[in-house]
């Protein structure tokens, strides 16, 4: 009876380590932080960013079928963060290039970003 107990109580020791191993891949957030830089090289705090999808760039019947267009002002730290993981499909190459459009006081800048899967994708831009 003593060695059914430690066979068991062994044969559970190995199992549950190894079914923690087995864990489903979960998917990781893919965002874009954009911090916005003056030429001094200082933060720009409350600056406008608009991160969004070309109309005009857009190939007909390409697969973007989610397209973006949001607004964030920039935090104490100069830096927005946009949350763009459901324009990823899983198993993609890549997700998309994006336009940036940053307007503070009357001084406006644009830019592109490469959006790559599963990671935050960080720019930082200047503005005159």
């Amino acid at each position: 009876m003593k060695n059914l107990i430690k066979s068991i109580s062994l044969l559970t020791l190995i199992i549950f380590p190894l079914l923690s191993l087995n864990s489903c891949s979960k998917e990781t957030s893919t965002t874009v932080k954009i911090i916005v830089r003056d030429s001094n090289n200082s933060l720009v705090i409350g600056a406008n960013v608009n991160l969004y999808v070309d109309e005009s760039s857009v190939i007909e019947n390409s697969k973007i079928d989610q397209k973006i267009n949001q607004t964030k002002i920039t935090d104490y730290k100069g830096e927005v963060i946009f949350n763009v993981s459901d324009m990823y499909k899983n198993g993609s190459a890549g997700v998309a290039i994006l336009d940036i459009l940053i307007e503070s006081g009357s001084n406006e800048t644009q830019s592109v970003i490469k959006i790559e899967p599963e990671i935050e994708n960080t720019q930082t831009v200047y503005v005159p």
